[in-house]
């Protein structure tokens, strides 16, 4: 018995996000920029004690799930994650 399920926890979305949104970085600019792996693993600790708090834990991961979606199509970096997939791919 290991615990529970990884992808179920608030964790790995908000690591998800950190990635797309460092690698995004790095592909508009041509430089790693090095506060974003940081901002998203004390985003992730913050939330990972946050949903320790009894009927929290659910909501974490959906917002968590939410935040991941929204750095994929929001135009934060220009460009997005989304029109930087869709010139490598050619518009799929």
């Amino acid at each position: 018995m290991w615990g529970t399920d990884m992808a179920s926890g608030v964790i790995v979305p908000v690591l998800a996000t950190t990635g797309v949104a460092f690698v995004n970085h790095w592909c508009n600019t041509g430089s790693a920029d090095l506060k974003i792996p940081m901002a998203g693993a004390i985003a992730a600790v913050i939330g990972s004690g946050i949903s320790q708090v009894p009927g929290l834990g659910p909501v974490m991961t959906a917002i968590g799930w939410l935040s991941f979606i929204a750095v994929l199509i929001a135009p934060v970096q220009n460009p997005s994650p989304i029109a930087n997939v869709q010139k490598i791919t050619g518009g799929l």
